[in-house]
């Protein structure tokens, strides 16, 4: 649509109606989030929810839990509601939640899955019924003060928390607000289904703007924590000092009062028609040797039978994961990923698969300005770090595809070509 459409066929009235559908998540469900996590789920501190906003013709659906396949998401948007033209399916990355990925991060549960399908379908359902004209408010914080380079100790970040105000005639309708950091405030001693920080961030939302749905889109949270322990600290289920729910509900508190701080000089946005453009990317994997796998297995094996339960339960998988490896060949080289841009009142917001770094959305932003840019949207099946992470290492370069059931880590470059991808779908 060109960029005067609107004066050409008329004023256009922005509507937007937002739905919450509870998932039951029964007792003994496989969590997913920590390969050290040695039991199943013991109860719910915490409902699994998947929520839903639509903007016009536009959805935006979040669920509760660390990842979705992408072939779950394809198969999700082909049960979108008539009058829809898109959808966006994003997962809050909670390290609480139960395992929804086939073949990768624990233990599968489709019973669950199934259910989140079908919440998929009524929620979005019940948010386009809901729609109401509304105006639209943007807000922006920084010096939230709780996000912490997990990678580089020393260096300092202030991630912007970010919000959308969709405020109808009694009321604000609903918000989506965005900060990128890794719901791991819970460790790997938790065993109840928790969102984690995310949970009490959208109640406090909730709670100040009476009547409103509050969605929590991730952030480009990769190298991003609430504190500066690093996926390696998570090697041990042990009880830890300072995550605690009280730790999360602290957390998400303080982030929701930066976000409605935010909402107190937000800019409202032209009532425009909100748009979508999308893309496939293909992205590279990095092909990896053989001889190295099997040496590796074998030493992974040896460690399992010799360690402590956690710790022996990610050799485990990391072992099992190089069988199946040199068992089957792999003749993708690479991952088609789904890039998008959704545009409300003129604001982009990104859309990106997978977990890229917080230097993926700076180099967005410097491109584009303003702009919300979410990551784990439309399938997380491993990191995205720029190329300067690389020589540098670590779980998110070397480990994480293993426990992600991928045959390789993305290629160095991977989280430029997003980037690129990004600033050609703003001038197309």
């Amino acid at each position: 649509m060109s960029a005067d459409a609107d004066e050409v066929w008329g004023p256009h009235v922005v509507s937007a109606g937002a739905a919450t559908v509870v998932v039951d998540v029964p007792a003994g469900t496989p969590m997913s989030g920590y390969a050290a996590r040695t039991s199943d789920s013991t109860g719910v501190h915490d409902p699994l929810t998947v929520r839903a906003l639509v903007i016009d013709d536009v959805g935006i659906v979040v669920v509760d839990c660390v990842a979705l396949r992408k072939t779950t998401c394809g198969e999700l948007r082909a049960t979108r509601p008539a009058g829809l033209i898109d959808v966006v399916i994003g997962v809050t990355h909670t390290h609480s939640g139960p395992c929804l990925t086939p073949n990768g991060l624990g233990g599968y549960s489709p019973t669950v899955l199934h259910a989140v399908e079908r919440a998929f379908v009524e929620a979005l359902t019940a948010a386009r019924h809901a729609r109401t004209p509304v105006t639209v408010r943007y807000g922006t914080r920084r010096g939230v003060g709780v996000g912490r380079n997990r990678r580089h100790h020393d260096r300092a970040i202030d991630p912007p928390v970010q919000v959308l105000a969709f405020d109808g005639a009694h009321g604000t309708v609903a918000t989506l607000v965005t900060y990128p950091m890794h719901p791991v405030v819970l460790s790997a001693a938790n065993t109840e289904i928790s969102a984690d920080y995310v949970g009490p961030l959208r109640d406090a939302m909730e709670s100040a703007l009476p009547g409103s749905v509050c969605l929590f889109a991730q952030g480009c949270a990769g190298d991003v924590n609430d504190d500066v322990h690093s996926p390696e600290d998570d090697f041990s289920s042990a009880l830890t000092p300072g995550r605690t729910f009280q730790d999360a509900d602290t957390t998400g508190r303080t982030v929701a009062s930066a976000a409605l701080d935010a909402l107190d000089d937000a800019t409202p946005l032209p009532a425009r028609r909100t748009e979508i453009v999308t893309r496939t990317v293909p992205l590279d994997i990095t092909r990896l040797d053989p001889d190295q796998v099997a040496a590796d297995e074998s030493t992974w094996r040896a460690l399992a039978a010799t360690l402590p339960p956690e710790q022996r339960d990610l050799y485990r998988i990391w072992a099992d994961w190089a069988a199946d490896w040199l068992t089957h060949p792999h003749p993708e080289e690479h991952w088609l990923a789904r890039v998008g841009v959704i545009s409300v009142g003129g604001l982009p917001i990104v859309t990106l698969p997978g977990e890229p770094f917080l230097a993926v959305a700076d180099e967005v932003r410097a491109t584009l300005g303003d702009a919300l840019v979410l990551g784990y949207c439309d399938g997380v099946s491993g990191y995205l770090p720029t190329a300067d992470e690389y020589p540098h290492g670590g779980y998110e370069v070397h480990d994480a595809h293993r426990y992600y059931g991928m045959p390789g880590p993305f290629a160095p470059g991977s989280a430029e070509r997003l980037i690129d991808e990004v600033r050609s779908l703003r001038t197309t």
